[in-house]
């Protein structure tokens, strides 16, 4: 189901991941939970060749979910894990540069890893009609400070500190695809010290 889209009109929406029959290459890319976003998208593309079928995920030991209990050897042409995050996105920039004109990017996880991926392959040239993108996981969010130009990661609650420099901020729907961070702007900016109870909005 496609989000509900907000009167922010930065703020992104994101929908299923659609195949486009115009690749002659697709990378697939996922964290956590997002490998069910992946397994769905491939049984709902059966006429995609195997062999134009990449797939990178990243598992950890306390992630109940197998990729290569799911995905078999002959659905694609390689599968490759990684233990965390980090290890799979310092790879794809050398995976992405050895690739060829016509590569489609599938990517699907949390909201922070779908900009942290995606910056990545704007700056190996990718266009974003080249890539798609599909939320599943946690919706914790990147939030840029403007006073101190520090983002904050994994913020969850509508007013956090920021990391930098301690003000308490409002994580606002405000969003930047070139930084992949939400904006925040400082809560008692007209009143200094008036702080709301803050309330957790996301997960």
């Amino acid at each position: 189901m496609t989000e509900e889209i907000s009167e922010i009109k930065s703020k992104p929406v994101y929908d299923i991941l659609q195949y486009d029959p115009k690749s002659r290459s697709n990378l697939l890319v996922s964290e956590g939970n997002g490998l069910v976003g992946l397994v769905d998208f491939l049984n709902g593309s059966e006429s995609i060749p195997p062999s134009t079928i990449n797939v990178m995920c990243a598992i950890s030991n306390a992630e109940p979910l197998n990729p290569s209990s799911y995905i078999s050897p002959d659905r694609c042409n390689k599968m490759r894990l990684f233990d965390s995050v980090n290890a799979l996105l310092e790879d794809l920039p050398v995976t992405l540069s050895n690739s060829q004109m016509g590569l489609r990017l599938y990517i699907c996880g949390s909201e922070i890893f779908l900009w942290r991926v995606a910056n990545l392959a704007r700056a190996a040239g990718m266009h974003k009609s080249e890539y798609s993108m599909q939320l599943i996981g946690s919706k914790a969010r990147r939030v840029y400070c403007p006073h101190c130009k520090t983002t904050s990661e994994e913020v969850t609650t509508d007013i956090h500190e920021c990391v930098g420099c301690g003000l308490s901020l409002v994580n606002c729907d405000h969003f930047s695809r070139e930084m992949g961070a939400y904006l925040g702007f400082r809560v008692d900016a007209e009143a200094h010290g008036e702080i709301p109870e803050r309330k957790e909005l996301y997960r």
